[in-house]
Formats: C-alpha cells, structure tokens, sequence
C-alpha cells in the first residue's frame, strides 16, 4: 500500500507541473494576441510578435477574399518567398494597402512588385519595391476588425482581456482544488483500508 500512495504523489506532483507549463503557454499567447490587438487599435508599424502584424481592412478592394472589418494577419517574409499572387500589405506614404500581386519584374536591379485590389478595375499606379512591404497575408479573421474598432478604448479592451483572464485562473484553480480533493480522499480511504 505504501508503494501506491507514493505512486499517487508522484502523478499529483506531476499533474501540478504540467498544469503549470500550461499556465504560462496560456499566458503567453494571451500575451500575444494582446499585443496583436494593440497594435491594431493604435495603427502601431513596429508592433510585431514573431514576426507577424495584425492590420484592419477598411476597404472593399480586396472583396470578396478579405472584406471590410476583417482583420489581415501578415508576416514578415524573404523576398524570394513573395510570388506573383500572393497579397501582401504594404505602405505607399502614410497609407497601408492590402493588394494582391499581379506581376514581379525589375527595374534598376531591383525587383519591383505591380499590385491590384480583386475588386479593383485596374492595377495600382504605383509599383511597390520590397523595402515598402509589411509582410504576406497567412491569415484573415472575419468581421475581428469591428470589435476591435469598437473597443480603441484602451481602458475597456484592457478591462475586458483582465476580466478574461481572471475567470480563466479561476477555472483552472478550481479544477486544481478538485484534483486536489480527489487525491486527498483516495489517499484517506487507502489508510482506512489499510487500518
């Protein structure tokens, strides 16, 4: 009997650990998808959490593969891995764009990108070079850009994220004194038996 109950405290001692090393994964992505919203709220250009941006449509162009309000998540990219078809976000003076790119060629030794929006007539005017591209679309998130929009008060949006995650530790620490419970009880009733 003595061999189950340290048997019992090593899987205890273990489920607390791998608890633990989820709790920080958790609050690391939390982390990260905070950071991703803030630099959609605040139009922050630096902002970049390993190597990607989140950017708000709020235009039609790109319908109906990214509309108004969704959100474009874009990472940063070699410029040999950017290929005619591709859409990328880039900025042309203080505008930033998200265009799909229809042709690649080279002017001056550089190569030179000609973009167009799927819901454009025409190819943009000006050709975009690879120092003015943000990064290649990897993910849009539906109608995200809205509640975001939405929430640019930065008190209520950090309200709300901190509301969020209080609820999710509380869970967690609630199942944790359920665990807890269980093995102590297993434990009682073992000594009952063993008595």
């Amino acid at each position: 009997m003595k061999y189950d109950i340290e048997d019992i405290n090593k899987r205890k001692k273990n489920v607390k650990i791998a608890k633990k090393v989820i709790d920080v994964i958790i609050i690391i992505l939390l982390y990260n998808i905070i950071l991703v919203f803030i630099s959609c709220l605040n139009k922050i250009d630096d902002v970049s959490i390993f190597g990607y941006k989140a950017y708000i449509i709020t235009t039609d162009s790109m319908k109906p593969s990214i509309n108004s309000g969704d959100v474009s998540i874009v990472r940063n990219t070699k410029e040999d891995n950017i290929e005619t078809g591709d859409v990328i976000t880039f900025k042309q003076g203080d505008k930033v764009i998200t265009h799909r790119i229809t042709n690649i060629e080279e002017q001056d030794g550089k190569k030179v990108y000609t973009t167009k929006g799927d819901n454009n007539n025409l190819e943009d005017d000006e050709k975009v070079e690879y120092t003015q591209i943000e990064g290649k679309n990897v993910l849009t998130i539906p109608k995200l850009g809205y509640i975001i929009n939405a929430l640019e008060n930065q008190v209520v949006f950090l309200f709300i994220v901190l509301i969020l995650l209080v609820l999710l530790f509380l869970r967690i620490r609630k199942e944790e004194k359920k665990e807890y419970r269980r093995e102590k009880k297993k434990i009682e009733q073992e000594k009952r038996n063993k008595d």
